[in-house]
């Protein structure tokens, strides 16, 4: 222990001496390194609003401190060598210890004594070596803000350049497809944590199954990141599960109208730091509609899912942690009401089950030559079955359809169901990921290492190619449009280092080396960017990264009229990313970003013979087409926000972005993407008050944004079609008009509002958590409708309040 150390204990000792009775609130943590995760012995941790509110770090980075007075409070910490942290309006109220995980990071000024500026939580990612496109989530805003509905990805839809819909949780970055963008937990990628994720449509999903409850505080990427993150093209969620309290045992029960949850967590061994944190929730939809709360428009969901993180710290031998993230969701219709068919897609029913699965195992030692080496192993599963049926309706002896519309057998709607398709989309993961770090001198961190992904895949998907085919086609067999039972592989390499040239100047430099297996393609990928910050109130960084992302599967394995597989040698599909951001602090809450970026995509897979399709306009589970990797898309635009962090109780934000989202096929003529919405416009404010020890929030956000693109659908044959007696499930579109209309926009309003209770042991929370309260619906789908003999827009869009009662003990 040196000199420097010993004076900090010695004088935080004495700043404590008057501090050593029992509080009623706790404010606990542990102090590391941010690269190596070494504890900083003798680093100082105090609360700035109080007097002899103070702790110095102990043998193992730990540090509590009790105070008489709940509320919202700034916490500093200091470590010579090191810069400064200040994390502010951390909220210690109630029975329930607050726990911080505070990373300091190496001052580059060679460790001389000087002044200087504090790193403030709300401005740096929890991954050292970013310096642009990423951001860092605060799970604690997740509660706390409008439309946040304790689910991350609900909370990353108030960001700039990041759309959703209100009755689903997909991202499109940038006018990007949701599938574009990856989440990845403790340190793998994993499938898309959304609840209903492709049962209907690709990368959406109802609720996340990542819960604010369990997760730590996280990093959202929008653009150009670096070189340890592959295979995504629009953003990279990377997702931290947070360690459960290893010195207390605590639990979370909530009772509500779409869903129930039990938290518990608290320390395994005392002696040896472990712990545990579980989650588990039950959700469903059936009780809230029957409070006539929301319209499940005769759809029954049910979901479930569960979180769990095992932590086991050793003396010498590192760290040990288990977790693993679970979901299972079902789907099944009401049998249709006559009145209620006037299209092919109304008289359908759908039976679907999704099951995901992740368990995986990290280990994390550091050495004391600040070299750090995490590696992770882990199982990753998504197993979806869907089943479609359509109802009969009554033709005539000639194989038209009736108008009006009637049941073939009204007596028992059941008779009338028919099988149109059928899909499974089997595949299961075995991944590594490795890690090495090491700050080599104190203005040059370094960072290399890989994942390997092995895809174990069974895929089928087949279908009629014309409505009521069993019944005038006795032997008309399904088209089997996919079907394959194999494995193949993803590896990576990268290495990466972010260097501080100087106090106002820093450059972040990488590269990467994917290699699709199935394929056997190749892609090597530079990474750079750099910060500068002239001042302290202003700072401009730029980025450049070429990046590269396989497609599902199923895009690989489509099987043509010949049995044969077209798709099979498609490789990844690629992107230049180019981003620059300007910031600037009007004052040390209120902050002004402003965000300029291009994209420019190549390989991308498209259609052939005149097909307009585009994987990036994918909306559909399965791809049912032959395609070749010779499109390009192209995504640009800019953002503005401007933020105010929370001070004195209030906090708020207003991002307004313009873009556009194009592509182009073997034609070479550059058409709109499906998600090109052109513009977002998103205002969310909120006051929270501290009243006595309890805490009354609220919060409010609108959003607005354009519609997603459409192609008309060709009235006239439709008509001829139907006459004919044919009818298809998709529509006919008019040539040469592809995505060349936008539906109108839609604004949403989310509200929330909760009052927490604090008692000596236990607190009591009562909350209103409304998505869409107002129940607006934005136009998503054309629809042929059979009694019209016309085309109408349907709407979707579903208002889910959630009224909950919280019990913290």
């Amino acid at each position: 222990m040196n000199k420097t150390t010993i004076i900090n204990l010695l004088s935080t000792a004495i700043l404590l001496c008057g501090t050593m009775s029992v509080q009623a609130e706790t404010l606990r943590g542990t102090v590391k390194d941010a690269v190596t995760g070494e504890a900083l012995i003798g680093a100082t941790v105090k609360i700035a609003e109080l007097e002899n509110a103070a702790a110095v770090a102990d043998m193992d980075g730990n540090f509590t401190i009790k105070i008489s007075k709940g509320g919202r409070y700034t916490i500093e910490t200091n470590y010579i060598g090191y810069e400064p942290s200040v994390m502010k309006e951390i909220l210690i109220s109630g029975p329930k210890e607050v726990v911080l995980e505070i990373a300091l990071r190496e001052n580059s000024t060679e460790l001389k004594e000087v002044v200087v500026k504090p790193r403030v939580n709300k401005e740096a990612t929890v991954n050292p070596s970013v310096l642009t496109g990423g951001v860092m989530l605060s799970m604690e805003e997740a509660s706390r803000f409008a439309g946040g509905y304790n689910d991350p990805a609900r909370l990353v839809m108030s960001f700039a350049g990041v759309s959703g819909d209100a009755g689903g949780s997909g991202l499109s970055i940038h006018g990007n497809a949701p599938e574009r963008m990856q989440y990845r937990i403790e340190g793998v990628e994993v499938f898309t944590p959304n609840h209903f994720n492709d049962m209907w449509n690709a990368g959406y999903g109802l609720v996340s199954a990542l819960n604010s409850n369990v997760i730590g505080n996280s990093d959202f990427f929008t653009s150009t990141f670096n070189a340890n993150y592959n295979n995504a093209l629009s953003g990279v969620f990377d997702v931290k599960m947070r360690a459960g309290n290893n010195s207390k045992h605590e639990n979370i029960l909530q009772i509500g109208t779409v869903s129930e949850e039990l938290t518990l967590e608290g320390p395994i061994s005392r002696k040896h730091n472990s712990s545990y944190i579980i989650n588990y929730r039950y959700g469903f939809t059936s009780l809230a509609d029957k409070l006539s709360l929301v319209d499940t428009e005769g759809s029954h969901m049910a979901f479930q899912d569960f979180s769990v993180k095992l932590v086991f710290p050793t003396k010498n031998a590192g760290t040990f942690s288990i977790f693993g993230v679970g979901l299972h969701d079902t789907n099944h219709d009401d049998p249709l009401k006559l009145e209620d068919a006037h299209s092919v897609y109304d008289a359908s029913d759908n039976e679907s089950k999704l099951t995901q699965i992740l368990a995986g195992v990290t280990h994390k030692i550091h050495f004391d030559n600040k070299w750090t080496w995490r590696t992770t192993l882990a199982y990753n599963m998504q197993h979806l079955k869907s089943d479609m049926f359509y109802y009969g309706f009554a033709l005539d002896k000639d194989g038209v359809v009736k108008s009006p519309l009637a049941y073939e057998d009204p007596a028992d709607p059941k008779k009338n169901k028919y099988p149109y398709s059928q899909q499974q989309m089997n595949e299961d993961r075995l991944m590594i990921n490795t890690e090495f770090a090491k700050q080599v001198t104190s203005k040059w961190l370094t960072q290399f290492g890989g994942e390997y992904s092995q895809r174990y895949f069974n895929l089928y998907y087949r279908a009629h190619d014309r409505l009521y085919a069993t019944k005038f086609y006795p032997d008309k067999k399904m088209t089997e449009y996919a079907q394959m039972k194999d494995n193949t592989g993803l590896a990576n390499l990268f290495w990466h280092n972010i260097f501080n040239l100087s106090e106002k100047f820093s450059l972040s430099a990488g590269v990467s080396g994917n290699y699709f297996l199935l394929s056997k393609d190749l892609s090597i990928e530079p990474r750079v960017s750099f910060k500068w910050e002239p001042d302290e109130n202003n700072s401009l960084s730029m980025g450049y990264g070429l990046h590269s992302m396989i497609e599902k599967l199923d895009t690989y394995f489509y099987r043509d009229d010949n049995g044969n597989m077209p798709n099979k040698d498609l490789g990844m599909s690629k992107s230049h990313h180019m981003n620059l951001t300007y910031t600037h602090k009007f004052t040390p809450n209120l902050i002004l970003r402003a965000n300029a970026y291009y994209e420019y995509g190549f390989n991308t897979p498209v259609g052939i013979n005149g097909s307009t399709y585009c994987v990036t306009n994918r909306y559909y589970n399965y791809t049912d087409e032959a395609l070749v990797s010779k499109g390009n898309t192209r995504n640009y635009g800019g953002d503005v926000t401007l933020e105010h962090y929370m001070s004195r109780g209030f906090f708020g934000q207003v991002n307004f972005s313009l873009y556009k989202a194009e592509y182009r096929g073997q034609d070479k003529v550059w058409r709109n993407q499906l998600y090109d919405r052109g513009f977002m416009f998103k205002i969310l404010a909120g006051k929270e008050w501290m009243i006595g020890k309890n805490v009354f929030n609220i919060s409010a956000k609108y959003s607005i944004q354009g519609g997603m693109r459409y192609t008309p659908v060709d009235v006239d044959q439709m008509r001829a079609r139907v006459n004919m007696g044919i009818i298809d499930d998709d529509p006919i579109y008019k040539d040469g008009e592809a995505f060349t209309k936008r539906f109108d926009p839609t604004g949403v309003v989310d509200l929330t509002v909760s009052y927490k209770i604090n008692k000596r042991k236990v607190s009591h929370t009562f909350a209103f958590e409304g998505l869409n309260v107002l129940g607006n619906e934005a136009p998503q789908y054309q629809r042929f409708d059979l009694g019209t003999r016309d085309v109408r827009i349907d709407k979707t869009g579903i208002s889910l309040p959630n009224i909950f009662y919280r019990l913290d003990f």
